[in-house]
């Protein structure tokens, strides 16, 4: 009778131990599955964050190109209209060189100018760089020469002769070498690049074509440079489906 009663005691001891050990394994169980719920959930939550953050850094990239496509072309229009038919270098397909007073520069003689001379007594010549081309102008005739030097406060200094006479008054203003031409970077992708008077830039990049065409007074295609009077350009890029289109007429 007491040992049956002494063996109770570690009957339920060993019941309850491996009630513990069972409720033990339980909760572990659950644990597990909890953290694999978890990051089953952090997973699909940083991999909605990805695509979220890769469709807003698309859209900020596609706003970018869309913002610079917009100003390079705003550039581009300014630019052409100030060239004429006459100024004309080069209209090809993938080229278009001519020559413009883009930064407005202009003075006048203060005297009359006879042939065989290179020094020009000008109104206001501070700022003129040397190696630029200038345009001396009266009536419809102009004579383009290159400065020798750095314009002076009142004189323009030639690096060679005027042939014709011009009195005083004669308009005297500077002619950019405005080149627009297109180049393919190292990965492949075609930029379009603007050069003016030696020093190039990229205007656009990210593109998949560029062409000019040109157009008479008639509005025929024309590949002479002295017949063109409007310009177009055409252009695809590689971030959106149209094809952007500017067509500038000239100064006549």
């Amino acid at each position: 009778m007491n040992q049956q009663h002494m063996a109770a005691p570690g009957e339920k001891f060993v019941r309850h131990i491996a009630a513990l050990s069972s409720m033990s394994g339980v909760c572990l169980a659950e644990l597990l599955v909890g953290l694999a719920a978890g990051a089953i959930v952090l997973t699909a939550t940083l991999e909605t964050f990805n695509i979220v953050h890769r469709h807003i850094t698309k859209q900020e990239r596609d706003l970018a190109h869309q913002q610079d496509l917009r100003l390079g072309m705003g550039v581009f229009e300014q630019e052409a209209r100030l060239a004429s038919a006459e100024s004309i270098a080069t209209a090809a397909p993938d080229e278009f060189l001519f020559l413009a007073n883009i930064h407005a520069q202009r003075t006048a003689t203060t005297s009359a100018v006879v042939p065989g001379q290179s020094v020009l007594a000008v109104q206001d010549g501070s700022g003129w760089g040397e190696g630029k081309t200038v345009a001396v102008c009266v009536a419809r005739m102009c004579e383009l020469h290159r400065l020798s030097r750095a314009g002076q406060r009142a004189s323009l200094t030639l690096a060679e002769p005027v042939e014709s006479p011009f009195p005083a008054g004669a308009s005297v203003e500077l002619r950019n070498r405005v080149l627009y031409y297109t180049k393919r970077d190292e990965q492949g992708s075609l930029r379009l690049m603007r050069m003016v008077d030696g020093g190039a830039g990229t205007l656009v990049a990210g593109l998949e074509r560029v062409r000019f065409s040109y157009r008479d007074n008639r509005g025929r295609a024309t590949s002479e440079p002295s017949h063109v009077k409007r310009v177009v350009v055409e252009i695809e890029s590689s971030r959106f489906a149209h094809t952007v289109v500017r067509e500038v007429g000239l100064r006549s």
